[in-house]
Order: structure tokens, then sequence, then C-alpha cells
């Protein structure tokens, strides 16, 4: 079985300006691009959702999960477990930012 992850990101900062996925504008952006995957056992599942994430950075290698909203209980505890593990060295303008992500999962058949 062929699966495809689609993973699309808005990402609002406190300061109100828009910044899009893969842009390079951001290091936490790309970050969570690359740590926030599908887990294997809910895609062999075909756990199917959306996951919406609010996080704000308190400090180098401390990511605060603010809100974290999913159809799927699995896939919430999943994705927060996984945003735990994120240990980054961020820039100085970060800490105190709150940022919005929407990951959606599918599989492809």
């Amino acid at each position: 079985m062929k699966a495809t992850i689609l993973f699309i990101a808005l990402f609002l900062t406190t300061t109100g300006s828009f910044v899009f996925a893969g842009n390079g504008d951001n290091l936490l952006d790309r970050i969570m691009h690359r740590k926030i995957s599908y887990p294997e056992s809910l895609r062999s599942k075909g756990i199917e959702t959306t996951v919406y994430l609010k996080v704000r950075v308190l400090a180098e290698n401390q990511i605060e999960i603010l809100e974290i909203a999913s159809a799927s209980e699995e896939m919430k505890a999943a994705i927060e477990k996984q945003v735990q593990q994120i240990k980054i060295k961020v820039p100085q303008n970060l800490v105190g930012n709150t940022f919005h992500y929407t990951f959606k999962f599918q599989v492809q058949k």
C-alpha cells in the first residue's frame, strides 16, 4: 500500500504576520515540517485526520503546546509526543512567539 502524507501548514505568529511552509523564512517551521510525521501504526490502521496545533517557543529546546485538536485521540497523542521530542536552538526573536499548524494525514490508495 502506497502512503502519502499531505502536509499543509499555515503559521500565524503573535505579530500577525503569515509564513507559509517551505519558504525557509523560519527555522521552527522547517523543523516542524521535518519532525512531524504520519505515525506508521496509525497509517497501517488507515486513520486519516487533521491535527490542529498551537505552540509557543519558550526558550532554546523548549516548545510549549498551547492547544492540540484532532478527531482522532490516537493521532493527537502521537503528534503531541513528536512535538515534545523536538529539540531546537531557536533565534532569540522567536522566543515568546506563538505558531499555528495544520497537519492533514491521508493514506493514498
